[in-house]
């Protein structure tokens, strides 16, 4: 998507700047020479009303960053290649929260999982559902310790 107004103050390679783009996006951060959002940048999406504030690689978020969304979801931790991968913390606006590892954006390797019904599962999971090792505890006190298959 071609920016219709950039301006930056340039500093070596980096350049501190802003991007306006058409659809009423706008990118706000240091850019290389050539406009692509590299270093430490915000960017708001217009249509959608998220907005991301972290660093950046190559115009993708990669690097430690925050991401919020118009619906109030949040997301704080690692990124590669523009997707949640590595330790972070998902919070849901219904009040449940996940913390642990994840890969192309779906919850993947150890993590604790906290619904707000009181639930928590600590183990394994798998693209995105618990899987291997885990411990469910129930609000009412009940606890399940053992494997885990696709979530069941």
């Amino acid at each position: 998507m071609a920016p219709i107004f950039f301006s930056s103050t340039k500093k070596k390679k980096i350049h501190s700047g802003t991007i306006n783009y058409a659809n009423g996006d706008i990118y706000e951060g240091e850019l290389k020479d050539d406009g692509t959002k590299h270093g430490n940048g915000t960017y708001q999406y217009a249509t959608s009303g998220s907005v991301y504030s972290g660093q950046w690689e190559n115009d993708l978020r990669h690097g430690q960053g925050n991401m919020t969304w118009a619906r109030g979801d949040t997301y704080e931790g690692h990124f590669s290649n523009g997707k949640e991968h590595g330790t972070g913390t998902f919070k849901w606006t219904n009040g449940n929260i996940y913390h642990g590892e994840f890969s192309e954006s779906k919850r993947h390797g150890w993590g604790t999982m906290t619904w707000a019904s009181g639930n928590i599962y600590v183990g394994e999971w798998v693209d995105g559902k618990k899987h291997g090792k885990g411990k469910y505890t129930y609000a009412s006190g009940g606890v399940y310790e053992g494997d885990w298959t696709e979530d069941g």
